[in-house]
């Protein structure tokens, strides 16, 4: 008897600790991404878009050869939304390293819908180096 006893005690201790253990990192889908000669520049989100006002995103890095994450160091991100006859509308983005390898945890307003040009720049292990392209706004 003691043997099931300690059998059930064990068993709903690693169900348990399977069920509060386990932290997992929110899943993400590909908003967008863009390819140069050496990286493949992404941007991911809870929901797979951009939309209009407040956005939480990660800008991830990876090796265009061999799909690995890369660590690329310091990275600046630029949108801007050109507007005819006027000035161009811009954001400022806030971007934090997130922990893991060549992924940044981005934050930024965007105070219209539309199309919209991120100018990426980054400098570090990986080299220097910039490219832009355009994503959609929701």
């Amino acid at each position: 008897m003691k043997s099931k006893t300690r059998m059930g005690i064990l068993a709903l201790m690693a169900l348990m600790a399977g069920a509060c253990g386990t932290t997992s990192a929110p899943q993400t889908k590909e908003i967008d991404s863009h390819r140069t000669p050496e990286l493949v520049i992404s941007l991911l989100s809870r929901n797979g878009e951009l939309m209009q006002g407040q956005n939480h995103f990660v800008v991830a890095f990876r090796s265009a050869a061999t799909n690995q994450a890369v660590d690329v160091g310091k990275v600046v991100m630029e949108p801007s939304m050109a507007m005819p006859g006027m000035a161009p509308m811009t954001a400022s983005v806030e971007l934090t390293p997130s922990g893991e390898t060549g992924k940044y945890t981005a934050s930024t307003d965007f105070g219209m819908s539309g199309s919209w040009k991120f100018a990426v720049r980054w400098d570090g292990p990986a080299g220097r180096g910039s490219t832009s392209f355009n994503s959609n706004v929701r």
